[in-house]
């Protein structure tokens, strides 16, 4: 069997940007600045967003619709699984128009199957890559999964802070394939923990389990495949709070200078965060081939998820 891995990559920012000055918020501006926001990019509609980052996955991958099998629709807000009827009937049917299907037909995807990925928060996209690589293993005539994850929080006049993280709107996909990878799967590991279900309840008990639990989750991934973690060549990050990462990665033993440190900040994206710094590194020569990446990110739920990837040859 052909080696899985992250074919093609897309992303999609919101294109208007609000300061942190003019956003409905918890903590003062100057701390949140003091943890690397800025402000945040707000979106009308995800869909939007989904449209746009999966057709430049498809174009990254050089693969045309017709050669996606399989399309995963990851979503951490129930909005962002539903769309709007063209002619609403009031009634409960309403509530079963799709937004993962209203994107098969957005894009042409006509041999696509298709599935939501749902109740994993800011980690529903790593769930849906992991859910790609067990399709592509479980059933050797699939060649390419489409996973698609994008969110935007309601719009008006809603608070854009979650446990001292600004949130922006974002979108982001990835073609999960067999052939011309330029990342190659090496591992992946997920904890979940439905202690803490009740998130508004479990506030206080959410942050003093972050690090311990990010921490068994990097270090379980590691032993599983041998490694140390000496052996990890680069971190990409999530957007949120830039003074966690540190702290995160000196609990787990890996280096700190072994951080990608973000040119540009955005805020924390819910599904976006790790694909749009793993395209700036791509793009700034960060990455080369033989390095090993660590994903790490972690969700509402709650699940915390680690993916270890490979730079092949085929990112040059």
């Amino acid at each position: 069997m052909k080696e899985i891995g992250l074919r093609g990559l897309g992303t999609a920012l919101a294109e208007h940007f609000a300061p942190l000055a003019e956003l409905t918020l918890v903590s003062p501006v100057d701390r949140l600045a003091g943890f690397g926001f800025h402000g945040a990019w707000v979106a009308k509609d995800p869909a939007e967003l989904a449209t746009r980052a999966a057709r430049s996955a498809l174009a990254d991958a050089d693969i045309v619709p017709g050669d996606v099998d399989i399309l995963l629709m990851a979503g951490a807000l129930p909005l962002t699984h539903q769309r709007v009827s063209e002619e609403p009937s009031g009634g409960v049917l309403d509530s079963f128009c799709y937004s993962a299907s209203w994107l098969q037909e957005e894009l042409g995807l006509d041999r696509a199957a298709v599935c939501g990925i749902a109740q994993q928060g800011c980690a529903g996209m790593f769930s849906a890559l992991r859910t790609a690589r067990g399709l592509l293993v479980a059933e050797p005539e699939l060649n390419h999964v489409l996973c698609v994850g994008a969110d935007a929080l309601p719009a008006g006049d809603t608070c854009r802070e979650i446990l001292y993280n600004v949130i922006s709107d974002a979108g982001c996909a990835v073609v999960v394939s067999r052939e011309r990878t330029p990342y190659r799967w090496l591992g992946f590991h997920q904890i979940s923990k439905g202690y803490y279900w009740d998130v508004p309840a479990k506030q206080s008990e959410i942050i003093a389990a972050y690090f311990p639990t990010g921490r068994c989750v990097i270090n379980e991934l590691l032993r599983r495949l041998g490694l140390r973690a000496s052996d990890i060549d680069l971190v990409i990050p999530t957007g949120v709070n830039a003074t966690s990462w540190p702290i995160l990665l000196r609990l787990c033993g890996i280096p700190e200078e072994r951080l990608y440190r973000p040119q540009h900040s955005f805020g924390h994206t819910i599904a976006a965060d790790s694909f749009i710094l793993l395209e700036e590194a791509r793009a700034c020569g960060s990455l080369a081939p033989g390095m090993r990446v660590l994903l790490f990110a972690y969700g509402f739920g709650s699940s915390w998820c680690a993916l270890l990837l490979e730079v092949t040859e085929e990112m040059l």
